[in-house]
């Protein structure tokens, strides 16, 4: 039987219609109000206020002062007639839109060219879009029908005063001598896009949002399930994370172009992990997620905007992946370390999920993904959340009070992020708070206030636990196993490696002495660390504006060797050796 329940936003009162006894949780992913971190009721994130009352799962996740507030989780709260629900206040994210460039010589290989096409007569009938050709001196093009469509008319109106010339193809036209383009790294976490005019080098804008396919998990694995779930139930209407995404990328272009009054662009390149790549094309990856973990496709693409649903006559680019976890991303940020031209041996580390780590030596590459966790994004930590407003960032030692804490936006502390956690950990291992095993110590008088119940209490609701320090402590294990992995294999040591790259929001806030002090990063490299920013962003720029790197990026991706740590002899000495805390 169907019942009606309310959900109060921000800024709305939702009437909604669902089944009874079904848990709320699916009807708020699916219409963009809650995200759902973990997807199967174990993260304990899924918060609203419901007058319900508590199950034994949401009693024991979040305690009886949360209970008592009100909180209830969505996953466990089922649908009954007249049903109020009321949604946290949310905040936006702190996305990473930035990137420390290199020099490189700008040829962007689409140019826009002035035309002038021959009017037809009697005696002259070739086809409209072989004058063109013609008067491009061309052969090729690359038009979908709807551009098609338009051709005879734009001749015929005086708007085709200009065409758009991919290399020597012919892809568009247009009244504006200028082309333009868009650069989007599709995180699993945020969507970074850049506007840029690809005739003048200049970025017109740079924004950044949350990922519209957050609602369906906070991982790929989880998004590939909640995938799954849609293809069970027969694949009733669209994909929904294929709809979430490209519907998401269509409304940032249009905004885009109506601000900068702009008709379209020319092109589209876009960049992401492997998941992301298949969940924006609508390609099914179920199999990414399974032994032996193999993707549908990973070579780079070339298609139409229309084909994923974005209203645009621009052609779209798709950067290659690796493997199942080395994906488009890291391909654009070893572009953004210059990774296609010789240099001396470098580590780059793409810190998130999952850590990608790659070794460049001797004109070899070496690749593996290690199974961080979602904790240095605070998924899974008792009190983490992403970075935003009311998040802890940084964490100092201070004389009178033992620690002072920085958040986002300068406002009430309400969680801790990623950059938070290493330099807390970083903290109570220098104050012996916490020992060499991970183990958190209560006999340490100066901080005696500030422990309870097996945490550490950096105010009076956000804490760090013993739990929290074991999460943190298998996820840095598995990032150093990995990098000490690529080092074995390729026969180099610490003191070979020339620069250590961090890529990404994470790698860009992490304080990298606190990274040193808790063993996430080699002591042995801690004055070698380059920070990339959005490396991704600046490798995908580069990847349509830097003469032969599409070759570059075919001959990186030849030379690139991944190595399964799951089935690696070495692997689980290395992390178990790697547990240990630095003394």
């Amino acid at each position: 039987m169907n019942v009606q329940i309310y959900v109060h936003t921000q800024n709305e009162r939702l009437t909604f219609s669902c089944e009874e006894g079904e848990a709320v949780s699916s009807l708020l992913r699916e219409n963009g109000l809650l995200a759902l971190p973990c997807g199967v009721g174990k993260c304990g994130k899924c918060l609203i206020y419901a007058s319900t009352k508590p199950c034994t799962e949401e009693i024991n996740l979040l305690g009886s002062e949360k209970i008592a507030q009100g909180l209830r989780l969505a996953c466990y709260t089922k649908a009954k007639e007249n049903l109020e629900i009321t949604i946290p206040g949310r905040n936006e994210l702190e996305v990473l839109t930035q990137y420390s460039a290199m020099d490189y010589v700008f040829d962007p290989f689409i140019k826009r060219r002035k035309v002038t096409v021959a009017e037809p007569t009697l005696d002259d009938q070739r086809p409209d879009l072989q004058r063109v050709l013609d008067a491009l001196s061309l052969d090729a093009y690359f038009l979908n029908f709807s551009k098609l469509k338009r051709l005879p008319y734009a001749l015929r109106a005086d708007e085709f005063n200009y065409a758009a010339v991919e290399n020597s193809c012919f892809i568009n036209w247009g009244k504006d001598e200028n082309s333009y383009g868009l650069v989007i790294d599709i995180g699993t976490t945020t969507v970074a896009v850049c506007l840029i005019n690809t005739t003048t080098g200049e970025i017109l804008a740079s924004v950044g949002e949350q990922n519209a396919q957050a609602p369906y998990g906070a991982d790929v694995i989880s998004r590939i399930r909640s995938e799954m779930e849609w293809q069970s139930n027969g694949c009733k209407g669209e994909n929904p994370l294929f709809h979430a995404i490209t519907s998401q990328i269509d409304r940032l272009l249009q905004q885009l172009l109506h601000k900068h009054n702009l008709e379209d662009v020319d092109f589209i390149v876009f960049t992401g992990n492997t998941t992301m790549m298949h969940m924006l094309c609508g390609i099914p990856g179920e199999f990414i997620s399974k032994a032996p973990f193999i993707p549908v496709l990973q070579n780079a693409q070339r298609l139409h905007a229309e084909e994923l649903g974005i209203h645009s006559q621009a052609v779209c680019y798709l950067m290659p992946c690796i493997s199942s976890y080395i994906g488009a991303d890291i391909v654009a940020s070893l572009l953004a370390a210059n990774a296609h031209h010789p240099q001396e041996p470098f580590i780059l580390i793409d810190l998130g999920t999952n850590a990608e780590i790659v070794l460049s030596y001797k004109n070899k590459f070496l690749s593996c993904s290690a199974a961080a966790g979602p904790c240095f994004e605070g998924a899974t930590l008792s009190c983490g959340m992403a970075g935003q407003k009311g998040a802890i960032a940084e964490v100092c030692s201070d004389d009178e009070k033992g620690f002072t804490c920085t958040t986002i936006g300068e406002g009430e502390a309400k969680g801790i992020c990623g950059s938070g956690v290493l330099d807390i950990l970083a903290l109570l291992l220098d104050k012996g708070i916490v020992d060499e095993t991970g183990r958190l110590e209560e006999n340490v008088p100066e901080f005696a206030k500030y422990m309870h119940d097996d945490s550490f209490y950096l105010t009076d609701k956000v804490y760090f636990s013993q739990k929290d320090i074991r999460e943190v402590q298998l996820a840095k294990s598995a990032v150093r196993a990995g990098i000490e992995i690529l080092l074995k294999e390729a026969s180099l040591s610490f003191a070979d490696i020339n620069k250590l790259y961090l890529a990404g929001g994470f790698g860009s806030a992490l304080r990298k002495e606190s990274a040193v002090r808790i063993g996430l990063i080699p002591q042995e490299l801690g004055d070698k660390v380059h920070v990339l920013g959005n490396g991704a962003s600046f490798g995908a720029l580069r990847y349509v504006t830097e003469a032969h790197v599409q070759e570059g990026v075919k001959e990186l991706i030849q030379k690139m060797q991944y190595i399964e740590l799951s089935s690696h002899a070495g692997f689980s000495d290395a992390y178990i050796e790697n547990m240990i805390f630095p003394v």
